[in-house]
């Protein structure tokens, strides 16, 4: 190794923003790594005593092998991943701030439409994460539109709906936790919060306890029934 790349790596080990690499590019690496030992394995007798191998074929997939494995290792060091919402503490008064600013100065709703299945295409490449989407007009809780609020640096899917004049804005982002709903009083608005095992809900509402619960409950029925 040359002068110049022994500056380079001491420059990356410096300056470098690392971040632990996911599952499922560990588990490349690997088997880029089981492969690359399975070709310097000796050949076998039967082999050994043949013709000689192609070694240009091997040489050169066994070479593009170990430098792809460790371009997408340093690409996963180097980039950030995706952004996560923190709610280790209260995140429910950050939410209603956001209802109430939506409600004053816009947007409600980003992409305005009550069909589901013009909503939920529109957060595709906008979101790491598809959000469910329904429909509950047939409930009495028609659908407006969505739209992506920032919450503690991460970018949320946010659902609109109305119910009798009133607004409730559905924040919805991943998570492997299971929660029963839970019903928050901020600032004059309920909140409910629950999770499913698959994402989590706030919903932020000046409705009723009964209307926002029903709310809760219908979205919940909807979503077992997928």
């Amino acid at each position: 190794m040359s002068t110049e790349d022994d500056d380079l790596s001491a420059l990356i080990r410096r300056h470098a923003t690392r971040h632990a690499a996911p599952d499922g590019l560990r588990a490349g690496i690997r088997t880029q790594v089981a492969l690359e030992d399975a070709r310097r394995a000796p050949l076998p007798a039967s082999q050994a005593a043949g013709a000689p191998p192609r070694r240009w074929f091997v040489f050169g997939w066994g070479t593009a092998s170990a430098s792809f494995a460790l371009g997408v290792l340093c690409t996963a060091l180097l980039i950030p991943l995706a952004p996560r919402v923190d709610v280790a503490g209260p995140v429910d008064a950050e939410l209603v701030a956001d209802h109430v600013r939506a409600l004053r100065a816009g947007p409600l709703a980003e992409v305005m439409s009550s069909d589901r299945h013009t909503v939920k295409p529109w957060f595709q490449g906008r979101l790491d994460y598809a959000p469910p989407v329904f429909d509950l007009a047939g409930e009495g809780y028609p659908l407006v539109g969505g739209r992506i609020e920032q919450v503690r640096g991460a970018a949320v899917a946010t659902l609109a709906y109305t119910h009798n004049r009133h607004v409730v804005d559905l924040f919805v982002w991943p998570s492997a936790e299971q929660r029963a709903p839970q019903r928050l009083l901020q600032r004059g608005f309920n909140v409910v919060h629950w999770a499913d095992g698959s994402m989590q809900y706030w919903a932020v509402s000046d409705m009723d306890r009964e209307e926002i619960e029903s709310f809760t409950r219908l979205w919940r029925q909807r979503a077992a029934a997928q």
